[in-house]
């Protein structure tokens, strides 16, 4: 009578396979551990560029907005501390008037405003952050906390804080070709009008729980808007 029974090399086979089994779930666990890794500082970014860019839907500065009736202009402001070549050009009775160099002398392109009219600055109300938010500027120290057990749909509770400044617009306006250098440190206070340039830098640090950060800068520059791309307000 013959019975079935596992050979030395099916043994030796059979073994060596487990061997490598048990080896690899190290390997796979580790895997995880980075993917999940990956997954919440994907989640930690995505949330930080959206933050730049709801900002960056907003105007330059609270005076940047002229009012005509029912419609809204974006005006070019005057500012304390900028290159003196991005300046209001001298009076002349002419398109001329209330432009700077590079504007087109034409009706309906962008101009500063009629009066002069500079930045208006942070102005916050007695608790804080405005949380209305109507310009840039308005956002400087904000702080929010997305914590997973709140109703956020993350892996992981993290913090976006941004802060906003001026920045050096310093370079050569009358060359054809201009090279700039968006240099983040020659930031200045935003809450000091004395500093005020024709260049903000919005920075969004995003801190995660486990300490990892993340910094993400952007800017935005005084030019205001053409009268073609205004807005009529209707009741």
């Amino acid at each position: 009578m013959k019975r079935a029974a596992f050979s030395l090399i099916e043994l030796v086979l059979a073994i060596v396979i487990i061997a490598i089994s048990l080896m690899t779930i190290p390997l796979m666990l580790s895997q995880s551990g980075n993917n999940n890794s990956f997954a919440i500082s994907q989640e930690t970014i995505f949330a930080a560029r959206t933050k730049i860019g709801n900002i960056l839907t907003h105007q330059w500065d609270a005076n940047s907005t002229e009012n005509n009736g029912s419609i809204t202009y974006i005006r070019v402001l005057d500012v304390l501390d900028g290159n003196a070549s991005l300046d209001r050009l001298a009076l002349t009775g002419t398109l001329d008037d209330n432009r700077r160099i590079g504007h087109v002398q034409n009706n309906f392109r962008r101009r500063f405003h009629d009066d002069n009219i500079t930045v208006a600055g942070v102005v916050l109300p007695s608790g804080g952050v405005d949380l209305n938010n109507t310009s840039i500027d308005q956002f400087h120290g904000d702080f929010v906390s997305y914590d997973s057990f709140t109703g956020f749909d993350y892996v992981r509770d993290f913090n976006l804080s941004t802060s906003i400044f001026y920045i050096d617009d310093d370079a050569n306006y009358t060359n054809q070709n201009i090279n700039f250098n968006f240099d983040e440190t020659t930031r200045q206070n935003i809450n000091n009008i004395v500093n005020s340039t024709n260049i903000k830098m919005i920075e969004v640090v995003a801190q995660s729980e486990d300490g990892i950060s993340f910094t993400f800068r952007t800017f935005s520059s005084n030019i205001g808007q053409t009268d073609l791309l205004s807005r009529e307000v209707r009741n």
